[in-house]
């Protein structure tokens, strides 16, 4: 037990012990399992009364908590357990409660498909050096047998189905003959018959099953029983719940059209998407099937939340790191900053949801804690969402951004960003794929009367975006299996006003692939193609000669189009490397980055490591360049290779990483880059690279 005896290890024993047992009980300190190797030891106790002493630790592989008679049921982790902490609660020992849990044991065998699993022995010893002598240690042997295996697997009542909905229903059973038998695999393969024939338009199916177990072979046959009835059609559709809220609104959200054939999907489509209108706290949506009849009416029942919502805050932040359209930004300054929010979810009614978000700041233009050089900058951003634009399921989006302080593209210059866009957005097949087109307004102007002024002069960009998102994965947060890919195209000038003629291509694919152990392997590629045909940045009247000295950035916009929609790479979501906008072609002028490009790629691939259910590693391998010539540079690749941590939080990964450039790996061949001015980053002193802390997965 705790020495309490030494000063200097009053800690220690703190950490050891728990708190104390109740008078007249007797606590289970070790319960131990001896013979369960086929199975996840973890699944098991989740089912059990019976409990030892919880202790701190983790499991190796990243399982988690395990809930009683859910997968996975193999044994593919390592517990890790280390102490326990003083407050925690004594479980206590039961002699009647110990022998059900005996039972419990062979039953949950049972239903894994081991027949012949039988607890063979228990033993309950008392510990011997405890102070007391109120504390067990039970030690249960199990002899697991060989499992049922699955000899055959039959439908009965298909009938007139079609053929490739029988092969549907057979690619949907999770029971695999040559497979062990499991009572939750069975089930599991009923729900998704069901959900498959409720698929194709069988609101009345029916699916029962039938096993039969030879428990001398070890050999099960499965027979499941269909009755799919006839093929039904979508009726009527009620809302409850909506109050004054509009029930044309989510009737069109919705998008169930009477006489369309009655899917599964279509339902969990439609909560889906009328939840997405903002100002409800849930949605369900529930068919109403009435027995011999071939129409399937629905009811929706929305709980309305609050539709406004408002904070206020204060806050400091140290360095920048802004993530724009253009890409990403980084210089020396910190401020101190209000912060206020506001939004409406039901704004003019119509559901109509606005956000707005204002960043009053006080600027220092040198590292933390340095106060030289304040400048009051302001942030912000107003967000406007229209659902049930022009059709059902569109929604017309305006957005609007102002920035007034640094520059996160340019330099360490003030100036006023300007962004202005409105535009509709559509979602397809279940919002799997969304289009979108905005028209912008993008304006850039000096600051008169700022130390910093900017070197580069006012110019005006209207330009249209298009962009296309197919989201296949998992998890957009934490993917671990599927494809995403991406297409923005964005062009300006021509036959709209502005200072520029420019079209800019940036597609994105990027894939995961499970592996076994829960590792995951992801990669991405993505390009980008700048053309301007022409810029109209001509000298300004009264310029001074200092202005007149920033010829060469006037000269900078006309060849690469304005800061905000160049080519930039590096940082935490490019080649990690390199700090944000310093992969490729950078010029550092006068102590002003200047970075963007004309052609720019990257590549990258990540092995993913969990360790436990909320901490993992990461290992990666990244790739790219940004060049200002018009052309592709592959034989530039900048290579980087680095270390990742991750932590899992409600708002995505706490990602640290570490990526290293060997410099025997940037350029092959002569190294025609523009990296003028410019320092090496190095990583934890251990070499050329860069260190990034962030909050998401970097692909």
């Amino acid at each position: 037990m705790c020495d309490r005896r030494l000063t200097l290890l009053v800690l220690a024993a703190t950490i050891g012990c728990a708190s104390a047992i109740p008078p007249g009980k007797t606590g289970v300190r070790t319960l131990e399992l001896r013979g369960v190797e086929a199975l996840d030891e973890g699944a098991l106790r989740a089912c059990l009364a019976t409990h030892e002493l919880p202790r701190f630790g983790f499991d190796l592989g990243g399982r988690g908590e395990r809930i009683c008679g859910q997968p996975p049921f193999d044994a593919a982790h390592v517990p890790v357990k280390l102490w326990a902490w003083p407050w925690t609660e004594w479980p206590l020992f039961d002699p009647v409660v110990f022998e059900r849990d005996q039972e419990r044991i062979e039953r949950w065998y049972r239903a894994r498909g081991y027949y012949g699993a039988r607890v063979t022995g228990t033993r309950v010893r008392p510990v011997g050096d405890s102070d007391d002598g109120r504390e067990v240690k039970i030690a249960i042997d199990v002899q697991e047998g060989r499992p049922v295996l699955i000899e055959r697997v039959w439908f009965e009542g298909l009938g007139h189905l079609e053929d490739s909905l029988e092969r549907d229903l057979t690619a949907a059973l999770t029971l695999v003959e040559g497979g062990r038998f499991d009572e939750f695999a069975y089930e599991e393969s009923k729900d998704a018959l069901r959900r498959h024939l409720g698929e194709a338009g069988y609101a009345h199916a029916l699916v029962t099953g039938h096993v039969h177990v030879d428990p001398r072979r070890l050999r099960a046959r499965v027979r499941f029983v269909l009755r799919p009835g006839r093929k039904a059609r979508f009726g009527r559709v009620f809302v409850r719940g909506h109050g004054e809220l509009s029930a044309s609104t989510i009737w069109g959200a919705a998008g169930i059209r009477s006489g369309d054939q009655f899917r599964l999907s279509t339902l969990e489509d439609a909560r889906q998407n009328v939840y997405a209108l903002g100002p409800f706290a849930s949605v369900e949506v529930e068919p109403l099937v009435e027995p011999e009849s071939d129409t399937v009416h629905v009811l929706i029942k929305v709980v309305r939340s609050r539709t406004t919502r408002w904070g206020f805050g204060i806050g400091m932040e140290s360095g920048g790191n802004i993530t724009q359209q253009g890409g990403e930004g980084s210089f020396a300054q910190w401020d101190i900053h209000l912060l206020g929010r506001f939004e409406h979810r039901n704004f003019l009614g119509g559901m109509r949801r606005v956000r707005v978000e204002d960043r009053p700041r006080l600027i220092f233009d040198d590292r933390f804690p340095s106060i030289e050089r304040p400048n009051l900058g302001n942030a912000l951003e107003v967000d406007f969402r229209q659902p049930a634009f022009i059709e059902p399921r569109m929604a017309l989006l305006s957005e609007l951004r102002w920035d007034l302080g640094p520059d996160p593209f340019g330099g360490r210059f003030f100036r006023s960003d300007f962004n202005l866009g409105v535009g509709p957005e559509r979602g397809f097949f279940r919002d799997s794929l969304v289009l979108s087109s905005t028209a912008n307004w993008h304006q850039f102007r000096r600051l008169p009367g700022i130390e910093e002024q900017s070197p580069y002069p006012n110019y005006d960009a209207f330009f249209l975006r298009h962009h296309a998102r197919l989201e296949l994965r998992d998890d957009p947060r934490a993917p671990s299996r599927g494809a995403f890919a991406s297409l923005s195209v964005l062009h300006a000038g021509y036959f709209l006003p502005g200072d520029f003629d420019y079209v800019r291509v940036t597609p994105d694919v990027r894939g995961y692939l499970p592996l076994p152990a829960g590792l995951v392997l992801a990669t991405r590629a993505r390009i980008g193609i700048m053309i301007v045909t022409s810029a109209n940045i001509p000298a300004e009247r009264g310029e001074t000669a200092q202005e007149r000295t920033a010829e060469g950035f006037r000269d900078r916009l006309r060849r690469f189009g304005p800061l905000r929609h160049r080519l930039r790479g590096g940082g935490h979501n490019s080649v990690r490397g390199y700090r944000p906008n310093e992969l490729g072609d950078v010029v550092l002028v006068d102590g002003r980055l200047d970075s963007g490009g004309l052609r720019q790629w990257e590549a990258s691939l990540e092995l993913r490591v969990p360790i436990t259910a909320n901490f993992g590693a990461v290992l990666f391998a990244d790739a790219g360049d940004v060049t200002r010539e018009k052309r592709f540079r592959f034989d530039h690749p900048q290579v980087t290779f680095g270390l990742g941590l991750r932590y899992r939080t409600l708002v995505g990964p706490l990602r640290l990483d570490a990526g290293f450039a060997p410099r025997g790996l940037q350029v092959f061949g002569e190294d025609t880059r523009i990296r003028e001015g410019l320092s090496q980053a190095t990583a934890l002193g251990l070499g050329d690279g860069a260190v990034h802390l962030t909050i998401g997965e970097a692909f």
